[in-house]
């Protein structure tokens, strides 16, 4: 999430405090948010602007008085939803939906649904929509002005510089993010390799962004893609993450080795140029004593697939509709959060190297259902056996499996969201959307 809070200015002093940031905070079994972004888009399918009458920062405003609008320089950037939870943007306007972590996949829909209502209502009025599409299928990345955020500002002057995609990645793509808790370090390692393991089977089956610039692509979902070309420093999958001694001092050392892209000092955003955070801890210069505060902002810099923050995030998936959504958030949930079936799944799961795993998310990108993975049974098989695993697990905490539904049904019709992507009389790409018959 991209808005920005007041951190603990306590200055680091030593290795352990660096440690705690990755340590979980009263982590509760099967406790799970998600973060799901939305594309403003017209009735030609092409991305609205932040500015104007019509644009997003009107459909912030309209609903500020419900809830509490967050502001940088006059301009709504994010409202705090009464009850909890956020409505952020991304840095091209996309809409971010972020519920807070609860332990029930009933709780969280319901919450995904209400707000989807209230935002996409908004936005209705005003002539466009919100759809969960993996891309913007019409625009480029400069078509329209940024979200006038110094955060993002920086950003961009950054990922200019560091890889070919960064501007796409800022302005074109829309993710769905499913975020979990851990209990220790121990539990920490296991769920992210059986989360790594898991991505490039999930992707090949939830891919959602076959089009770009009004063409279809050779892609079914351009996020490895684009990520692979945004920042190799601080984006894709990191080989420690493969370490058999991975901990939170490994989580540590990556993390200082990462360049730091900007501070803040008295409320305002400082670049901060060519140094890593380790480099900057031993000579901070002119900026001062170098704080936990500084830290935090730091790893929300860090990219990774599967990042980890005292709880888990993954981060590779498009946006998807609504029941996809849920249902990828049910597997995760089944397959990751009682030590049975996790267990049982890091035994099944084929052994990837970090290398290996790069390639096949671009292979599953790029060929969804027909993806053939260069090691173990056919991804089928797989993500058959992460479902049967899943729907052992949410039976275990209490949940229907009937959440798994759509995600079972795609792996029937050996199909992925971008099979049904269709181009209308007037040539505007449309991608699928709620209700949609396939889900």
């Amino acid at each position: 999430m991209s808005t920005d809070q007041p951190g603990d200015r306590t200055p680091i002093a030593s290795f352990s405090q660096l440690a705690a940031a990755f340590e979980p905070k009263e982590p509760v079994r099967g406790r799970l948010g998600i973060e799901w972004e939305q594309l403003p888009v017209d009735p030609s399918s092409r991305l609205v602007p932040y500015e104007g009458e019509r644009g997003v920062e009107s459909l912030l405003a309209a609903l500020a008085p419900q809830h509490e609008a967050v502001r940088e320089n006059g301009h709504v950037t994010a409202l705090r939803l009464r009850g909890g939870g956020m409505v952020a943007l991304e840095p091209g306007g996309q809409v971010e939906i972020a519920s807070p972590a609860v332990e029930s996949l009933e709780t969280v829909h319901r919450f995904l649904a209400r707000v989807l209502k209230e935002v996409d209502g908004e936005a209705r009025r005003r002539g466009f929509r919100l759809v969960p599409w993996g891309a913007a299928p019409h625009n480029g990345p400069e078509d329209l002005p940024d979200v006038p955020k110094r955060r993002y500002l920086l950003l961009r002057r950054h990922l200019e510089a560091a890889g070919p995609r960064g501007r796409r990645m800022m302005k074109l793509t829309a993710a769905t993010q499913v975020a979990l808790d851990y209990e220790n370090e121990a539990d920490m390692a296991a769920k992210a390799r059986g989360a790594l393991a898991a991505l490039p089977y999930l992707v090949a089956f939830t891919a959602n962004s076959p089009v770009a610039g009004g063409r279809r692509t050779r892609w079914l979902s351009q996020r490895p893609w684009i990520w692979r070309g945004t920042d190799p420093r601080r984006c894709g999958v990191p080989g420690f993450l493969f370490s058999a001694r991975l901990g939170y001092a490994e989580l540590v050392r990556y993390a200082l080795d990462r360049p730091v892209l900007f501070l803040t000092r008295e409320g305002s955003y400082l670049p901060v140029k060519e140094r890593t955070f380790r480099q900057l801890l031993r000579s901070p210069g002119g900026l001062g004593p170098v704080t936990l505060e500084d830290w935090e902002l730091h790893l929300s810099t860090c990219f990774p697939e599967v990042r980890l923050r005292g709880y888990l995030e993954i981060r590779t998936l498009d946006s998807l509709p609504l029941p996809m959504a849920m249902a990828v958030a049910a597997l995760f949930k089944g397959l990751l959060a009682l030590e049975g079936p996790l267990a049982e799944w890091n035994a099944f799961r084929p052994v990837y190297t970090a290398a290996l795993l790069r390639g096949a998310l671009l292979g599953a990108a790029r060929y969804g259902p027909r993806w053939e993975p260069p090691v173990g049974p056919p991804a089928e098989v797989v993500l058959r056996r992460m479902l049967m695993t899943a729907a052992e697990g949410l039976v275990a905490l209490g949940e229907n499996p009937c959440w798994l539904a759509p995600l079972r049904e795609l792996v029937e019709r050996s199909a992925c969201p971008a099979d049904f992507w269709r181009r209308d009389e007037a040539g505007v790409w449309r991608g699928p959307e709620d209700p949609d018959p396939v889900f």
